[in-house]
């Protein structure tokens, strides 16, 4: 029985991540806004400047409540600052199709900006979209991708300026509202499914073993 509960705690650490979460960026509850230090839970930041990438709630710039999600958002381009990517690694089942959603707007003027949004197999891009705007009220996007394994990752970039170098420093921007939506799931079993599959049917190896030896 150590045995069989043994190989239950390897089989279940080992074979996914995390389902994807915190998609409209209300925790952890912010204090103070805009917050450049505080990282989103599950998301991972990455800010060359320390200056550029942001928590925020919406009363801070005055993002407008129609559309979006709850009362916080998650913010590019502060302080002139171009570059900076958001990213999120969650579980997946190779060949499952999926759709990425998400909403965005400008805040603070009315200059162009620019980010890039991918879904990524390590580093083999899945999707990719390259996206300029000056909307000043929140507009809903979507992104398709079809799994390479059992993780993706979710990458929103800051790519301001890339277009006409010099544009788009008085302005910065906002998304909300990111969701991860499986849309084959008739044909493709969940992650969840799988590893209580997997796990079933190593446990029935093991009893199988145990009675060998004891006949």
């Amino acid at each position: 029985m150590k045995k069989l509960t043994l190989l239950f705690g390897l089989a279940s650490g080992v074979v996914f991540a995390a389902a994807f979460q915190n998609g409209g960026f209300e925790s952890p509850v912010l204090i103070t806004s805009p917050d450049f230090v505080t990282v989103p839970t599950g998301w991972v930041k990455f800010d060359p400047t320390a200056n550029g990438l942001f928590m925020e709630g919406y009363s801070t710039f005055s993002l407008p409540t129609l559309g979006g999600q709850g009362t916080q958002a998650f913010g590019f381009g502060g302080n002139g600052a171009v570059l900076g990517d958001l990213s999120q690694t969650f579980d997946t089942v190779a060949g499952g199709q999926y759709r990425i959603g998400f909403q965005y707007v400008i805040q603070q003027g009315s200059e162009f900006e620019d980010m890039r949004v991918q879904a990524l197999n390590v580093a083999t891009v899945l999707a990719n979209s390259a996206i300029r705007f000056n909307n000043q009220a929140w507009i809903t996007a979507t992104l398709n991708f079809t799994a390479g394994g059992s993780a993706t990752t979710l990458k929103f970039s800051d790519t301001t300026g890339a277009v006409d170098p010099g544009t788009g420093l008085g302005t910065n921007w906002a998304v909300d509202a990111v969701t991860v939506t499986r849309l084959d799931t008739s044909t493709v079993p969940e992650p969840s499914t799988l590893a209580f599959v997997s796990l079933g049917g190593l446990a029935a190896l093991v009893l199988r073993k145990t009675k060998s030896r004891n006949s």
